[in-house]
Formats: C-alpha cells, sequence, structure tokens
C-alpha cells in the first residue's frame, strides 16, 4: 500500500514552532491524497536525467525526500535545505496499475531526478496547460498527468526522435491524445487538428525549447481547440497565449537524458565506444567529430575553458590538435586517448570512472568528463538555448503560474540563476557574468516573478546513493506575479 509521510520533529524555539505551524496544512493535504502521490512517483520513471538499475530503484521507492518549508506570510510552497520536513514516498504502485500502462511500467531507460520535489512544487495547483521544455521519455510529464486529472493540454518540447517515440506510447498510455507538432526553420509549426476527444491532448513538439516563444502561441492550448491543418505552418487563433492568458506550469529538465549517454552510438559517453557525434538532434549539422577535427587549436582551448570550466584547457586542446594531425579523430575513445591524462597521478588520478582512486572518491572525475560536458555543449548549443527559453517560458507563465528549472552543472545553474533575480526585480551582481548569461546590468524596473526557493533544492542523500547521476542537480522554483 502506496503512503507518503511528513516527518519533522517537535519544535522548542518559538520559530521552529511556528514553522511547524504553518505546516500542519500542508501535512493534512498530503496525508489525504497520499496513495495517488506515491502512485505516480512510483510508476512514473524516465525523463532526461538518470538510470537506476532495478535494485536501485527499489531502494528509491523507499524513501525519497526532499526538504520542504513553508513560508509564514505566504501559502505558497518554498523548497529550503534547512527545514526538517521532508515528503517520503514509501512502498510502489499495485500490480494492477502498473500493467495498466505497460510503457510506463516496464523498465525504462532511465529514471526521473527529483520527480517527488517537481510535484510537489506544483501541488495543490490547478494546472490545466502544462509545457514540458525536455520531454525525454516523459517521465515528469506522465507524473505531471497523473497528479493534475484537470489538465487538459500537454506540451513537451524534444529534439531526439528515440525520447519522441518513447514519449509518445507513454503519454498515449495516460490517457492522452497524441498530436505530433513539426517545426519549420523559420518557426512555424505544423500538426493535424485534435480530434475532439474525452482527456487530455499531448502536442510532442520536435523542437528545441529555445523556440518555446514562438511555437506556443501556435497551439490551441485552451482544451477542445481546432489546430491549424497538417502542413499548414499556422496559428489558430485558439490559443491561450494570443488571448492573454497563459501557461499554469512549466518545468526545464536541462542537460542529457540517460537513454543518449547510455547509447553508444550516440558518442556522448567517454566509456563507451561509438562513433563521435554528441548530436542531441542526429539531423544538426554540426557533429562533434567535425568540431574536434576542424575547430582551430585556439577555439577548441575556449570551448574547453568557458563550456567545461577545464584547468587543462591548453594543453588538452594542444594534444587533440596533434592527435588529429596524425589521423582523424573519429571515435570517442580516439578522443579519451588524445585527451590523456593533463593532470598527471597527482591532479585528477589515472584511469577510472566516477568512482574515484580505489574506488572511493566521489568528487573523482575522468579526465575526459569535462572535455566531453564542453564538446557537447558547443555541439548542441545548450547553454544559448537555456539563455533564450527562460525569459520567454516566464513571458509565457499565466499569473500565479509557476517555472520549475532542474541544472546539473554551475554553467546552467549561473544562467538560471541570474535570470530568475534578474525577473524578480533585483540588483544586479557585482561578479563578471559569463558571455553566455543574459546580459544584467541593471535590475528590472518592475518585477515580473517571486522566487520560491530560497536555496535550490538538491536530491535527498537516499537519491543520490541510488542513483548517482542525480548527485549534481538542483531545482529551482519561481511564480509568476
Amino acid at each position: 500500500m502506496a503512503c507518503v509521510l511528513l516527518r519533522g520533529t517537535a519544535a522548542a524555539s518559538g520559530r521552529r514552532a511556528g514553522a511547524l505551524s504553518a505546516a500542519q496544512p500542508l501535512r493534512k493535504h498530503f496525508q489525504q491524497h497520499h496513495a495517488s502521490l506515491l502512485y505516480i512517483i512510483s510508476s512514473s520513471s524516465g525523463s532526461s536525467s538518470s538510470s537506476m538499475s532495478a535494485a536501485s530503484r527499489h531502494r528509491h521507492g523507499d524513501t525519497c525526500r526532499r526538504s520542504l518549508c513553508i513560508s509564514s506570510s505566504s501559502s505558497s510552497l518554498l523548497c529550503s535545505p534547512v527545514s526538517r520536513r521532508q515528503l517520503c514516498s514509501v512502498s510502489a504502485a499495485p500490480a494492477a496499475q502498473q500493467q495498466a500502462a505497460p510503457e510506463a511500467a516496464a523498465d525504462p531507460p532511465h529514471v526521473s531526478v527529483l520527480l517527488a520535489e517537481v510535484l510537489a512544487a506544483f501541488e495543490g495547483r490547478q494546472v490545466g496547460c502544462y509545457v514540458d521544455g525536455t520531454l525525454g521519455a516523459a517521465g515528469h510529464a506522465a507524473a505531471m498527468l497523473a497528479q493534475h486529472p484537470e489538465m487538459h493540454t500537454l506540451v513537451g518540447f524534444d529534439l531526439d526522435p528515440t525520447a519522441h517515440a518513447l514519449a509518445s506510447a507513454r503519454l498515449a498510455a495516460a490517457g492522452a491524445q497524441v498530436v505530433p507538432v513539426s517545426v519549420s526553420a523559420t518557426g512555424s509549426a505544423s500538426f493535424a487538428a485534435p480530434a475532439a476527444a474525452p482527456g487530455p491532448t499531448a502536442f510532442v513538439v520536435r523542437s528545441n525549447f529555445g523556440r518555446m516563444g514562438c511555437v506556443l502561441p501556435q497551439l490551441p492550448l485552451r482544451g477542445g481547440g481546432t489546430g491549424s491543418g497538417a502542413g499548414s505552418g499556422s496559428g489558430n487563433g485558439s490559443s491561450s497565449l494570443s488571448e492573454g492568458a497563459g501557461v499554469d506550469a512549466i518545468l526545464l529538465d536541462l542537460g542529457i537524458s540517460s537513454m543518449q549517454v547510455d547509447t553508444a552510438d550516440r558518442g556522448f559517453s567517454f566509456l563507451r565506444e561509438g562513433p563521435l557525434d554528441m548530436r542531441m538532434d542526429p539531423g544538426a549539422a554540426l557533429s562533434a567529430e567535425q568540431l574536434v577535427n576542424t575547430w582551430p587549436e585556439a577555439e577548441l582551448g575556449r570551448v574547453f575553458r568557458e563550456f567545461g570550466e577545464e584547468r587543462y584547457w591548453k594543453s588538452i586542446a594542444r594534444r587533440i590538435v596533434a592527435a588529429r594531425e596524425e589521423e582523424p579523430i573519429t571515435t570517442t575513445q580516439q578522443l579519451v586517448r588524445a585527451i590523456g591524462n593533463p593532470g598527471g597521478a597527482g591532479g585528477r588520478g589515472g584511469r577510472g570512472g566516477r568512482g574515484g582512486k580505489g574506488g572511493g572518491d566521489a568528487k573523482y572525475k575522468h579526465p575526459a568528463t569535462r572535455v566531453f560536458q564542453a564538446i557537447r555543449i558547443a555541439v548542441n548549443g545548450e547553454l544559448q538555448s537555456i539563455a533564450q527559453v527562460l525569459p520567454d517560458a516566464i513571458d509565457c507563465l499565466a499569473p500565479g503560474g509557476r517555472l520549475a528549472v532542474i541544472t546539473f552543472h554551475s554553467l546552467e545553474d549561473r544562467i538560471v540563476k541570474w535570470a530568475f533575480r534578474r525577473a524578480a526585480g533585483m540588483a544586479p551582481s557585482d561578479e563578471q557574468l559569463p558571455s553566455y548569461c543574459l546580459p544584467f546590468e541593471e535590475a528590472q524596473p518592475e518585477a515580473s516573478i517571486r522566487i520560491l526557493t530560497r536555496r535550490p533544492v538538491a536530491p535527498s542523500e537516499e537519491e543520490q546513493q541510488a542513483n548517482v547521476r542525480s548527485r549534481s542537480a538542483k531545482l529551482r522554483v519561481v511564480e509568476k506575479l
């Protein structure tokens, strides 16, 4: 039997006692809805984040928790690591329920990171229209559908055709009418008109989330609308955005999905032999092989320094250029050998993976980690897309709508942090922001959002132990004013 617990300790101080008192309505709310929430958590797996073994998923199902803090001046949910209130999930969905959605219940290619925390950010709110900017295999999206039966429209963006196939099957199994959407080079959306049918409509958009601002106004975001004819590519006038309303909830789960990392032919992993590709959109013009073999040494160094924060960027760029002069670098392992171990035995250690020297140092990084990250970011224009989508996503929100963003490394998080601070009307930073951040030279005249996460929410220790790829994740949430 599924259950959800909110655990806390009795408070001796006045401030802690006040926080406990403020949390009582939330505690009662979760106790009343514990069965449905845990089924969402346990039966929804797969997003753009992380893979688990069956045993790891079982351990993670035993306890998935995150600190929750309730503001004494507002009923809004604030996530803070200093609170002792924790959302815990125990057990798993009944077998009969799992059989009702075979695609969702089958062993997934990856598991959604911070799933309980994302659901908590939108819990108790009316979500008629939900946008998932990084659909992946629809782990978060399927969970949101289950938690919000009032949802009439779901829009998911993803460039990966494999993700589209997985997500479409999963959303259809969850009862949604799936409508594929193609986007032209000029940003025109084409799709077949949704049929008049009960249940939500899921628009699965083959596009980068950076185009969210131009695609959403072309879709019929109100329930029961009719779309532009297939191939017409023109808006239909029924979008709630074009009529002054907006989206209720938006999620951006940034980074790369585990199913991409774990597929050797995609070339994302330095632990697997495969072609040097790294394109999230297999049809994109620039591949990692082209970048590595044709870009000048100085430009390679800049990519490693800015996008990988690589300490040894100069020597690595020099090594790669020397290696490609002998023969083209066409595979992941050729690139790993060209990178070598620039830090030496006293730097980052020798061979190894995520476990570190002797398997015990969690902070150890393989010498190729930052270089592969930097090349992937450059090939896919990831940071530019993030900087572009954040203000557009905020503009698309309805008053009271929420935007949740999960980041996986400091470059992503830095962009999100300062974009949120600017939109909240806060003062700019004294530090020199990197070129990939949005310009932030003066405070925005009028705040358009309020920041709900006092500090970014990190995965629980249990989730990090069960799923090592989740350890760097951070969740930030804002609400439209």
